[in-house]
C-alpha cells in the first residue's frame, strides 16, 4: 500500500491531482489517498500521524504556511517521506531540491509529468526495496521489508508488526522463514522470527526489538548469541 498525501490550498488544483494520481496508478499500486487543505493543516495532521505518509504530493504557495516551510518541518523531523513539489513558479526549484524533492512540477504541466514522476517513483521503488505481498482483509498489501520489526506465529495466522501498527494474514512461519533469513530476518523462537537490524538488546532469553522484549528459545539460544558480534 502507497500513502499519498496531496496537500493544495486551491480546490480545483486538488481535484485535478487527485485524478490524476488515481488514473496513473489504478493499475500499478495500491494506494491510499489523503488530501490535506495547506500547510498548517499538513503539520497538523503529521503531528498525529507521523508514520502515515510514503509520497507527499506538494504545493508551494500557500499560507499561512507554505510549502517550503511544511518541508522543512518534515526533513527537520526526520519524518520519513518523499516529496514532489506541484507549484505554480520555479522560484523555488533550488530550495526545493535542498528538502531532497523527488521532483519538481509546475501546475501548467501537471498531466504530462506527474504521471511520469509517479510512474518513475513506484517502478524505482520496486526495482530497490524488499517486500512481502500479504493477503487481509480480502486486499493484497506490499509491505515493505524495513518498516517490519518481528514476524508473529498465532495459530493458522501470521501477525506482521510494524513500526507503526501490525498486519494479521493466514500463512505459516514455515512458509516465509526461508524468504525472509535471505532478508536478514533470524528465528528466535517457535513464534517469532525478527528482523536482526531492529534487535536493540540480546539478554540471555530474550531480546529486545523496538520497545518489544521477545523471548528466545533453547532451540535457537546459540545463533541468537552471536547475532551483535
Amino acid at each position: 500500500m502507497l500513502r499519498i498525501i496531496i496537500c493544495d490550498d486551491n480546490t480545483q488544483d486538488m481535484e485535478q491531482i487527485h485524478t490524476c494520481v488515481t488514473k496513473t496508478l489504478f493499475d500499478l499500486e495500491d494506494i491510499q489517498l489523503t488530501e490535506v487543505r495547506g500547510g498548517k493543516e499538513l503539520i497538523a495532521h503529521l503531528e498525529q500521524k507521523p508514520d502515515g505518509c510514503d509520497l507527499l504530493l506538494l504545493d508551494i504557495g500557500m499560507e499561512p504556511v507554505d510549502g517550503m516551510q511544511a518541508a522543512a518541518y518534515i526533513r527537520d523531523q526526520k519524518l520519513d517521506m518523499d516529496i514532489i513539489f506541484i507549484t505554480k513558479s520555479t522560484d523555488h526549484v533550488y530550495k526545493g531540491y535542498q528538502y531532497r524533492a523527488y521532483a519538481y512540477i509546475l501546475k501548467d504541466h501537471v498531466t504530462e509529468e506527474l504521471p511520469q514522476a509517479l510512474t518513475r517513483y513506484v517502478e524505482e521503488i520496486r526495482a530497490s526495496e524488499a517486500y512481502i505481498n500479504v493477503v487481509t482483509g480480502g486486499e493484497k498489501q506490499r509491505v515493505p521489508l524495513s518498516s517490519v520489526l518481528y514476524f508473529e506465529s498465532n495459530g493458522r495466522k501470521l501477525i506482521l508488526h510494524q513500526k507503526n501498527g501490525e498486519i494479521e494474514f493466514y500463512g505459516k512461519m514455515s512458509e516465509i522463514q526461508e524468504e525472509m533469513e535471505q532478508q536478514g530476518f533470524v528465528r528466535i523462537h517457535q513464534s517469532y522470527l525478527v528482523s536482526r537490524d531492529e534487535i536493540r538488546m540480546i539478554r540471555r532469553d530474550s531480546v529486545i526489538v523496538g520497545e518489544v522484549e521477545l523471548p528466545v528459545s533453547r532451540r535457537y539460544a546459540e545463533q541468537v548469541k552471536h547475532l551483535l558480534d
